[in-house]
């Protein structure tokens, strides 16, 4: 099944990040995060409006989107663990992964911009 979607809509290009297996270690001996690019496409990007976010019984918060991005095979690992979008200069942790009708056509993703971030 193939869900109809104005791909004109898809207009803002984002990079999906996967976080890689640290061998990198700092000064004291802790292990550094090492991401790189997964996957870049188009998406239609939106504020989570404050319905919405209440709703989830999260607070209140501006930094949320919501990222609507074509499926393809490549995205089938993709998880709300080890995965982030990067997107306008910002990096937004992935917390919430919908298959749309569960029609391996669109994927919409909810995501918090990260306060810091390499």
């Amino acid at each position: 099944m193939k869900l109809d979607t104005d791909v004109g809509r898809l207009d803002k290009r984002i990079t999906i990040q996967k976080r890689s297996e640290p061998d990198d270690f700092d000064a004291v001996g802790n292990q550094v995060e090492e991401w790189s690019d997964f996957h870049s496409c188009w998406a239609a990007v939106a504020n989570v409006s404050d319905d919405e976010v209440s709703v989830a019984r999260e607070p209140r918060d501006k930094s949320i989107k919501s990222f609507k991005i074509r499926y393809c095979s490549k995205l089938a690992e993709l998880s709300t663990d080890g995965f982030r979008i990067c997107y306008r200069g910002s990096v937004y942790d992935i917390k919430h992964i919908d298959n749309i009708a569960e029609a391996d056509s669109l994927l919409l993703i909810k995501a918090r911009r990260e306060e810091a971030h390499e």
